[in-house]
């Protein structure tokens, strides 16, 4: 009945939440939040459509996140899949845990072995959802959370990973947020924000559904007045509502018109004053009970908050009936843990005015002493709930404490969750360590802020730096040192560090000093590439480096990378072989740690159009997606982006940077520190679109500043903010003027090379339709000039293509254009070869040679048409229909309609591989596949997977 009463003038919200369900049973997936004040009734409607769910067939998983419980790692994730694969069975798990979900066991079951791989932010997000896809499998599936404003920040991550995949998936989410906190913390914030969530606010009762909730509680026993009265008091809030209507039964006040003015007093602080109103009447052991609860959480063991309050198992059961059974707490309605009665309250408000009334002293000695229990209880297994309570406990100096919490780091580190470690870590700052540990303990927080806030782990770093004893020492935490402090500004500081200890590095027969050198100079270099003031001093810098590269070590390699950076930079064509040298000795495998140079490294191929790149960049994305990290991640994809654009994959493009962008959002969410990843991924986007012929999408993802940085950390490619204005046919004027002003800010970075930036090609353009032809023609001689130096065939030919376009003289123009398709034909880049051949084709035309203009023209659309360059695509099938031909409609049936994407799931459905084994593969969900498929046979016009192989023209087994 109280259930019933709870439910009054919720018409809307019940059936917004049975949509949900029914189109979860109809195969779409979707999310709703329940947003309102506390006591408004969220938690019912949640437990009402949970029930209808259950009824409909569909598996509900619920957790509830607590108040106390926020650094519990995973704990609302643990909550809703660890009784899922406790319940599976042997060959339940493995089914569950298959593929890309096998990471989630050290999530939601065994942790991790001490010597076993990191799991990584990525993976463990990503394995988590495998595990959530899996189970779907078996049953649609409903993931209910109740208070998500307390749920752990690692949980929060996780929902944000899920959210924007439902549609493709046979899982819904309904969730339930307090109104006021969503705002307390920006990962919570961007997480309500998601257009995945459908937000429902319950209204407070009015007085038709006070006066029909109070009739029900009171057996019809009302007057008017009084419901009135009660309705003023309370303001219509369920939850107020009942405890009012239990303080009137307690205090036998009649329910009639003279006694309504009484009911002002019982007001709105009806739940505390209930609390403060038992607890007066509660006995010592009761009291001490309670709080023990409190401290301890939801689904809490009822022997160890016996333990916790120092009584016996009989005793602690009398207390349950004098605290207030079942309406102040209750049973829980989870697994039992071998046959331990676990006990919840029956609302948050309750027991965060329980823990309230303990004062702070007992409150911080309770946490210590629950984290005594627990750790005694089940060793460290369940160490992220022990650390959670040491972090509220009162610091003491106790080794014993330090040693819990860095262990627990350690846990959080290896389960991609830096943000735990780091508060584990502080924590451990706090208690403090001894002096032999404290140097240990903030390199180690370094280490995991690095990922959060650089500027805090430069400053963890610096503090570090006057701890170390040998020059060793100071020289790597030197090296760490300058790694963040190219994200923070200025950064003459961590220079000057490194400069000094490099200078006062020591021989050592145990370190190779020599590459440790390496490691210090190339830091030097990352340092100064992200600064104007360092980018000045890198010309007189590079001597010395350079002989000091040509050592063995990782160090030197390391060091070749960053070298050939800066080369690549300036256009100085030896970066490439120099890139080459440092990628292929196998000295820098794929990690955290070599990621700026690998990346670095990566970007010069790239530019040098060394198909090597991109073969790299598949295996080191590959890495980050199976077990690496979301930095990792959404570095590759902007690198292979990048070489995806070039050689004319535009879709693919496209993809990288979208999966990148996602990465990189997640990763540098709810943090202090410098955006990086997110302009970058957002520029190559801007372009892969632009090019693709869709400048509206391109300008919603570049922002108002067209997503071009000219401070800090370079950018690999240039200009789409350029396109984007010529796209929307901006004055010609302007255009010119921001392209340079883009020309001045790269040549005063030492920025030259035009496989870089192309901001000379759009000023030339520009300034020509301006009428400044003569300034036209001298950026486009400085441009083939520096193309020419460079090497690459990319930006030699469209050097020679933009000099045939200010060329007045045909027979001249034409042979630029010639020769741009010459050094264009055999290379990597297919887009830029059609570009020239349908500028070649135009030209041909106009000199009155249409039948060989048609030839160049026909191989132009083909080229732009497999790139998916709408723009380009246009612009030839005009220049094919002046030459007189009649061009061909795009393809609409057969292999070449097919997207990369319908290729790739097409290529390997045809090879046997199944939608799972697909979806594992590709990194996409199965019913994504089955997407394409549907796709893939009506192009192909088939019905069967086993026509596949034939219809692509493939041989069959």
């Amino acid at each position: 009945m109280s259930a019933q009463a709870r439910l009054f003038e919720r018409e809307r919200e019940s059936a917004a939440l049975s949509d949900v369900v029914e189109n979860l049973r109809r195969g779409n997936g979707s999310a709703l939040l329940l947003e309102g004040v506390a006591g408004i009734g969220k938690t019912a409607l949640l437990a009402e459509a949970g029930a209808a769910a259950r009824a409909e067939g569909v598996q509900v998983r619920t957790a509830r996140a607590g108040e106390w419980e926020t650094g519990f790692l995973f704990g609302v994730v643990r909550q809703l899949f660890e009784p899922l694969l406790a319940a599976a069975g042997a060959a339940g798990r493995a089914a569950l845990l298959a593929g890309p979900a096998a990471p989630a066991a050290a999530v939601v079951g065994r942790p991790p072995a001490d010597d076993g791989p990191a799991v990584g932010d990525y993976a463990a997000l990503n394995s988590l959802l495998w595990l959530a896809v899996h189970a779907a499998e078996q049953r649609p599936l409903l993931l209910v959370i109740d208070d998500l404003h307390w749920a752990d920040p690692p949980s929060l991550r996780y929902l944000a990973f899920l959210l924007p995949r439902l549609s493709g998936l046979d899982i819904a989410v309904l969730a339930a947020v307090r109104e006021g906190e969503a705002t307390d913390g920006p990962l919570l914030s961007h997480l309500i924000a998601d257009p995945a969530f459908t937000v429902v606010r319950p209204r407070l009762l009015g007085l038709p559904g006070t006066s029909a909730l109070l009739e029900q509680r009171f057996q019809g026993q009302l007057s008017p007045a009084f419901a009135e009265a009660c309705h003023r008091a309370t303001r219509g809030n369920p939850l107020l509502l009942g405890e009012l209507a239990r303080a009137v039964r307690e205090r036998g006040l009649p329910t009639d018109d003279a006694h309504a003015r009484y009911v002002e007093d019982l007001g709105p602080r009806a739940v505390a004053r209930l609390v403060e109103s038992r607890r007066a009447k509660l006995t010592r052991p009761a009291v001490l009970v309670a709080g023990a609860l409190a401290v301890l959480g939801d689904d809490t063991p009822l022997s160890d908050a016996a333990e916790l309050a120092d009584v016996d198992m009989h005793t602690a059961l009398s207390c349950l009936d004098e605290i207030g059974f079942p309406e102040v707490v209750r049973d829980s309605e989870g697994p039992g843990g071998g046959g331990a009665r676990r006990i919840r309250f029956t609302h948050p408000l309750i027991r965060s005015a329980v823990y309230a009334s303990i004062s702070t002293a007992g409150r911080a000695r309770m946490h210590r002493e629950a984290a005594r229990l627990l750790e005694a209880r089940t060793g460290e297994a369940d160490l992220a709930r022990i650390a959670g309570h040491l972090l509220h406990a009162v610091p003491a100096g106790d080794p014993h404490t330090v040693a819990l919490l860095r262990r627990a780091a350690a846990r959080a580190c290896a389960l991609g969750e830096p943000a735990e470690a780091a508060a584990c870590l502080r924590r451990c700052l706090e208690e403090p360590p001894g002096a032999a540990d404290r140097m240990a303990v903030l390199l180690e927080l370094a280490d995991v802020t690095l990922a959060l806030d650089v500027a805090a782990a430069a400053g963890y770093l610096q503090s570090a730096l006057p701890l170390a004893t040998t020059s060793v020492e100071r020289a790597r935490i030197a090296a760490l040192f300058g790694e963040a402090a190219a994200y923070v500004q200025p950064t003459s500081g961590a220079l000057a560090a490194l400069d000094r200890a490099a200078a006062e590095l020591e021989p050592d027969t145990a370190v190779d000093t020599g590459d440790l050198r390496a490691r210090i100079a190339a830091t030097t270099l990352f340092t100064g590439f992200a600064s104007r003031s360092g980018r000045v001093s890198l010309p007189e810098r590079l001597p010395p480096l350079r002989r000091m590269a040509e050592a063995d070590g990782p160090g030197a390699r390391q060091l070749d990378c960053a070298i050939a950076y800066q080369d690549a930079m300036t256009g100085r064509p030896d970066a490439a072989r120099r890139a080459q040298r440092a990628l292929s000795s196998g000295l820098l495998e794929p990690s955290e740690r070599t990621l700026t140079a690998r990346a670095l490294g990566l970007a010069v191929l790239v530019l040098a159009e060394d198909g090597a790149a991109m073969r790299q960049l598949d295996d080191l994305v590959a890495y980050a997606q199976r077990r690496g990290s979301l930095r990792i991640l959404a570095t590759a994809c902007a690198v292979r982006a990048r070489g995806r654009i070039l050689t004319g994959r535009l879709p693919e493009a496209e993809a990288d940077a979208r999966e990148g962008l996602e990465a990189a959002r997640i990763f540098e969410r709810s943090t202090p520190r410098t955006a990086l990843l997110d302009p970058v991924l957002r520029n190559v986007l801007g372009d892969a679109l632009l090019q693709q012929g869709l400048p509206e999408e391109a300008a919603d993802v570049l922002g108002p500043d067209g997503g071009e940085h000219f401070d800090g950390p370079v950018p690999l490619f240039g200009g789409p903010r350029l396109r984007l204005a010529l796209a929307r046919g901006a004055p010609a004027a302007k255009v010119a003027e921001d392209a340079l002003a883009a020309g001045r800010a790269a040549e005063a970075l030492g920025i030259l090379n035009p496989a870089v930036t192309e901001w000379r090609t759009h000023a030339a353009l520009a300034l020509r339709a301006a009428g400044r032809t003569e300034q036209a023609e001298e950026l486009a001689a400085a441009e083939l000039g520096l193309a020419r130096c460079w090497g690459a065939p990319a930006p030699i030919g469209r050097a020679l293509r933009l000099r045939a376009g200010l060329t007045p003289v045909r027979a001249q123009s034409l042979g630029l254009l010639l020769e741009a398709v010459d050094v264009l034909e055999g290379s990597s880049a297919r887009l830029e070869y059609a570009a020239a051949l349908a500028d070649l084709g135009t030209a041909l035309c106009a000199d009155g040679r249409a039948q060989e203009a048609r030839g160049r023209l026909r191989t132009a659309l083909d080229l732009a048409e497999q790139c998916g360059a709408a723009p380009l695509v246009s612009k030839v099938r005009a220049a094919l229909r002046a030459a007189g031909a009649r061009p061909r409609r795009a393809a609409l049936t057969g292999p070449e309609a097919l997207t990369p994407s319908e290729s790739r799931v097409a290529d390997l459905a045809a090879r046997g591989g199944t939608n799972r084994a697909i979806a594992h593969q590709l990194f996409i969900t199965p019913k994504t596949v089955e997407v394409h498929l549907s796709r893939i046979y009506r192009k192909l016009g088939i019905t069967a997977r086993t026509q596949l192989a034939a219809a692509l023209g493939r041989p069959t087994a």
